[in-house]
Formats: C-alpha cells, sequence, structure tokens
C-alpha cells in the first residue's frame, strides 16, 4: 500500500493558515525557529526547532526538535530534507504520561522503518502529555546531514511533516509500527531564526 494523504488538502490553504515565528522557551532557555503546521482545519501542530549559532557551513551540527501537539493526534513526523523518501524523519506521539520520539527513514512511499543514522536524546525539560496536548524536546544528531547534503544552519531549508490522528499500534515502543498520514505538507524555514550561542552549553544543561 502506498503512503498518501487520505485527506485532501489543498496546498495553497494549508500555507495560508500555518504561520513561522521565533520563540523563546522560558522552560529550556532555548531560541526556536517555529512553525505552525495545520493537523486539521481546527488545529495545529507546532514545530520548533534550535540550533548552534556556532555551526559552520557544510557541515554536521546538532538541533534540537520540539514538537507541540492537540492529543488528537496520534502521531506528527518532520522529515528533515523537505519530502518522505531518502532523508532523515522523526516521528513522534504521546504516551499518556510524556512523548516518545522515533527515528525512521524510508526509500519510498511505504511505512518509514526505524533507522540508526540519526539518533534522539528527548530530555525530561519540555516533555509532556495533559488532557489537551502533548509536546517532546528532543536533541537530534545525525538529522542535518546525510547521503551528500547537507542543511544550512544559517539560512533556508525546505522541511516537510505528516501527521495521523490513530496512534502507533504500541505507543510504548519506538520501533511500533504507525499508520498512513492523513495530512502532509511542507514549508522552508529559516533556521538563523533559532541560532543559539551557547547552544551546546544550554543543551548540556536540560535533563
Amino acid at each position: 500500500m502506498r503512503w498518501i494523504s487520505k485527506v485532501a488538502f489543498a496546498a495553497a490553504n494549508l500555507a495560508s493558515i500555518a504561520s513561522a515565528a521565533v520563540y523563546v522557551d522560558p522552560e529550556t532557555g532555548l531560541t526556536f525557529a517555529q512553525y505552525e503546521a495545520p493537523a486539521t482545519l481546527n488545529s495545529d501542530i507546532i514545530y520548533r526547532i534550535a540550533v548552534p549559532a556556532n555551526a559552520a557551513p557544510n557541515t554536521a551540527f546538532d538541533a534540537v526538535l520540539q514538537i507541540v501537539a492537540p492529543t488528537g493526534v496520534g502521531w506528527a513526523g518532520l522529515a528533515w530534507g523537505g519530502r518522505m523518501p531518502n532523508n532523515p524523519l522523526a516521528v513522534a506521539w504521546g504516551n499518556g504520561q510524556g512523548a516518545i520520539v522515533s527515528s525512521r527513514f524510508a526509500t519510498s512511499h511505504t511505512m518509514p522503518q526505524p533507522h540508526a543514522g540519526s539518533t534522539y536524546q528527548t530530555f525530561t525539560t519540555g516533555t509532556r502529555s495533559n488532557n489537551t496536548h502533548w509536546q517532546v524536546t528532543t536533541l537530534c544528531t545525525g538529522c542535518t546531514s546525510w547521503e551528500g547534503r547537507t542543511l544550512n544552519p544559517s539560512g533556508q531549508n525546505r522541511l516537510a511533516y505528516a501527521t495521523s490522528p490513530t496512534p502507533p499500534s504500541d505507543p510504548s515502543s519506538d520501533t511500533s509500527p504507525i499508520s498512513v498520514h492523513d495530512v502532509t505538507n511542507y514549508w522552508t524555514q529559516d533556521f538563523s531564526e533559532g541560532a543559539n550561542q551557547g547552544f551546546e552549553g544550554i543543551v548540556g544543561g536540560l535533563q
């Protein structure tokens, strides 16, 4: 079965109700480049990315990803290369007490498989779940450079997202099978808006 969107949202309509911003997080102390992506016509998922201000061009660098989603979102994914196939994917979901991030990779439009090429360190700080939303804050290593491509730490990068209202079949496992996405789209994010002086020290102090 091909992984295609089951709900037909026009890209122009999605873009018109999504927004980008800079978010200074008082909990983690990080500044994030933020994007609000529609999960449905009535609710948004927030994607935030923080990077080191001293990251050199054309070299791999770590990045902190923060996702905030309504509890009606079964899983939310981020494609670091702006498409589903052939780039690192982060797939996250709430589990009632916190949230889980799964590193995935797909070579075609089929269910993404666990991926050892990128790793996520999820922090207790900035990760939670309640009656209305779940949130995850995680450090990714191996997400910004792959197969001859490197993201720009001080400029624009095309990213993509996907989401489904159906939770993974085993929410306690980061390798759980996931359902086909209902919504997907892409945007261009200026990583310089999430640049952090002293990134390593801030991240090193998170629990």
